[in-house]
């Protein structure tokens, strides 16, 4: 059926005369190409020669129709090992094209192929084809291509899209682009980069130049990069080790933490749980909690008093998959705070600190003597005298999740 009457079909209309018939036949390129198979023999005959001659076409409509599907009709060809190089090669070619297209649509589109196209072709057709026009297409003048390579490039270092690239391809092509990236003028170029930076935190140990613009960074005005470098911190400590953190990053990590944005804040919450699964709890103890008890103590904003609060609870959650390990003079440093918090003037300072106690309860890593005589009666206490409506069932909730 496929060969007989819909092959007719799909290259007569990718043919047509009329380039909005032709753009949405060669869209279907890929589905035919499944249609059939995927058999190199067949395809190679009905599909490949409609990627030619899109590639091609005057009009950049169907070229950016083509490129937006072209890592998907590359794998309905089936050319897939040595026997079928020749073919592989011309495809790459052909794409190769499509980047350095003349329309920034077609670049911008094409570029976001290039992730499952290395996993398609390999390192070394990605090397030959593609590598070599990566410096052009960062210093692209149209920022969404830019934005898009940015993109894509930290999809190519995600195991779960492309597998194919080696740290030492990683190092070598993309260790100047990133540079490049964390220094453009619009911050949605710097964040395609730094919110999925941790996917090659193993390497930033070789990435001097990306460390440092990464700490200038924690300095932008634009709130959102501040919140990406947040997340990234704990990940630079693993990378670089803790007396990196303690000399370079400590006082970043501290600004953020006290950031007029909240979801800044939450960055430096959200990475406590990293902080100390890389840097250990007598660390912690020593250089994070004093810094944040300091914090509390002088906060003239119930806000700080919440996101110190909800930063000791974080240390009870695992980080991950890695197993809890914390210590127990940590976690009674914990309990401490949360139950000073139960005590706080606003209600919703207290609310965060019951929903802090049932953290530490559901770890297990309380003992159960410190549970019994301070955190439940404090919690029974407040169950009864509590008057908002909210705090009271954030306390019955921790009490629950002892049982």
């Amino acid at each position: 059926l496929v060969t007989f009457e819909i092959v007719p079909i799909f290259q007569a209309l990718s043919a047509d005369e009329q380039d909005s018939v032709r753009l949405l036949a060669v869209s279907c390129a890929g589905s035919v190409g499944c249609g059939l198979a995927r058999e190199p023999s067949v395809t190679a005959d009905v599909v490949l020669p409609v990627v030619r001659g899109g590639c091609a076409d005057l009009s950049w409509r169907v070229r950016h129709n083509l490129s937006k599907a072209f890592a998907t009709v590359t794998g309905s060809l089936g050319f897939v090992g040595p026997k079928h190089i020749a073919r592989q090669t011309e495809v790459f070619k052909l794409f190769s094209g499509l980047l350095q297209d003349s329309e920034a649509e077609v670049r911008a589109a094409a570029v976001e192929n290039i992730a499952r196209m290395a996993q398609l072709g390999g390192a070394d057709l990605f090397k030959a084809h593609i590598a070599p026009l990566l410096p052009a297409l960062a210093d692209d003048l149209v920022m969404e291509v830019r934005s898009k390579l940015a993109q894509t490039l930290m999809d190519c270092c995600d195991p779960s899209i492309c597998t194919a690239l080696t740290d030492e391809i990683i190092l070598q092509e993309f260790r100047p682009l990133l540079e490049n990236f964390l220094n453009d003028e619009f911050a949605e170029v710097q964040l395609h980069i730094l919110s999925k930076l941790s996917r090659v935190s193993h390497l930033l140990g070789q990435m001097d130049v990306v460390v440092n613009s990464i700490l200038q960074m924690a300095r932008a005005q634009n709130w959102r990069v501040r919140d990406a470098v947040g997340r990234l911190l704990p990940f630079l400590a693993e990378a670089r080790g803790v007396s990196f953190f303690e000399d370079h990053l400590l006082e970043p990590w501290l600004k953020i933490m006290s950031d007029q944005v909240a979801d800044v804040r939450a960055a430096c919450i959200a990475g406590m749980p990293k902080l100390l699964s890389v840097c250990g709890s007598e660390w912690i103890m020593q250089e994070i909690l004093p810094n944040y008890t300091r914090m509390y103590d002088e906060s003239q904003s119930y806000l700080t008093r919440i996101t110190v609060l909800r930063s000791f609870a974080a240390l009870a959650e695992k980080d991950g998959e890695n197993a809890l390990n914390i210590s127990d003079t940590l976690m009674d440093q914990i309990v401490s705070l949360m139950l000073r918090g139960l005590t706080d003037s606003v209600p919703n300072v207290r609310l965060i600190a019951a929903r802090g106690l049932g953290l530490v309860t559901i770890s297990g890593h309380c003992d159960s003597g410190v549970m019994k005589s301070k955190i439940v009666p404090a919690l029974n206490d407040l169950v009864h005298q509590e008057q908002d409506i909210d705090c009271r069932y954030q306390c019955q909730l921790a009490l629950e999740a002892k049982v």
